[in-house]
């Protein structure tokens, strides 16, 4: 669902960028176009947008997450990276369109991001790549690939494995707990030379924690996931959220309100209307009762949590698809009768 909040924050500043790119003499463009890398079997994306104004190719990836902040091209020590993800978007697009790539001389590489943790970060990274740069692109990713699928991959761990499903089950990652499990808390120093040391395993300690808790965060992700597409987790289920009340309508609880005998500073904050509970507070010390009617209830959003303790089932979308299924096939039974 998309908001306001949304448009004017997210497509309206992203919009505002790449409209003067489409409305420019001569512009052609590829809106979500699949494109595939050369050479590696299964090795394909989704370019967001492509733009051609004469001789220069814009390659687009938009970012409307309010994530972490992503550039085009990132400052390490001596040397500058480029993004890989937009690389590989223009290695793949030239391959797959190389008629739209013929006298192309320089290719723009754009990352747009409205939004980002980064309150005052910039919404456009930029960098231009050459096609030679493109080229060397293809012969890196092929090392990377043949590599990662051969029988001993190398495993580092990185930011990069923000995302990545596998994390529950890899070694990278599960060596923490083996380590956590052999960690014996630190004894506080009894003498100024024993500081260093004291402190040092203070930060083990605290990395290892950190770690296990990056791992429970992908297990309980993925528990989630299977759940929700019907699969069996033992011991785990899907339970609806806090129940949540809030007013059906607040113009007119708030006319109700204020007819039995309710100030308007009971109903009103900073110009914000306080909620059922606040006000239920205020109605019991005054012995007045609010009429039922004008609250309502609904649960927020679905949690994972031990069998035993679901408060609100919550189906997976297969059993639900299913129940419906069944339904709708007992209602047409009924109505040939």
């Amino acid at each position: 669902m998309i908001t306001s909040d949304d448009v004017e924050n997210a497509l309206r500043p992203a919009y505002a960028h790449i409209a003067p790119l489409l409305d420019a003499p001569g512009a052609e463009f590829y809106l979500e176009q699949r494109v595939k890398f050369p050479s590696i079997d299964g090795a394909f994306g989704t370019a967001d947008l492509l733009i051609r104004i004469g001789r220069v190719i814009d390659v687009i990836d938009f970012k409307f997450g309010a994530g972490v902040r992503v550039r085009a091209l990132t400052p390490d020590g001596d040397d500058d990276v480029i993004n890989a993800q937009p690389l590989f978007y223009a290695v793949a697009a030239r391959h797959s369109l190389p008629k739209f790539f013929v006298g192309v001389d320089k290719i723009k590489l754009t990352i747009l991001q409205p939004m980002s943790i980064e309150s005052d970060a910039d919404m456009v990274s930029s960098v231009e790549v050459t096609h030679a740069e493109l080229d060397e692109f293809i012969a890196v990713y092929r090392v990377a690939c043949t590599e990662a699928l051969s029988d001993t991959p190398r495993l580092e761990r990185g930011a990069w494995c923000r995302f990545c499903p596998a994390r529950p089950i890899c070694p990278a990652h599960t060596a923490p707990l083996l380590d956590l499990a052999q960690f014996a808390t630190p004894t506080p120093p009894r003498t100024p030379a024993d500081k260093a040391a004291y402190l040092q395993a203070l930060a083990a300690g605290l990395d290892l924690v950190d770690a296990v808790k990056d791992l429970r965060t992908a297990l309980h992700e993925q528990a989630k996931r299977a759940l929700e597409n019907g699969d069996q987790v033992p011991g785990y289920a899907l339970s609806a959220g806090r129940a949540e009340r809030h007013w059906r309508d607040e113009i007119v609880a708030q006319v109700a309100l204020l007819s039995l005998g309710f100030d308007h500073d009971d109903i009103i904050e900073a110009e914000v209307m306080r909620s059922p509970k606040q006000i239920e507070l205020r109605a019991k010390a005054r012995g007045l009762k609010i009429p039922q009617e004008l609250i309502a209830s609904a649960r927020s959003g679905v949690s994972l949590v031990r069998a035993e303790n679901v408060h609100a089932p919550v189906l997976g979308r297969s059993e639900t698809a299913r129940m419906f299924s069944e339904a709708l096939k007992a209602f047409q039974k009924g109505g040939k009768v």
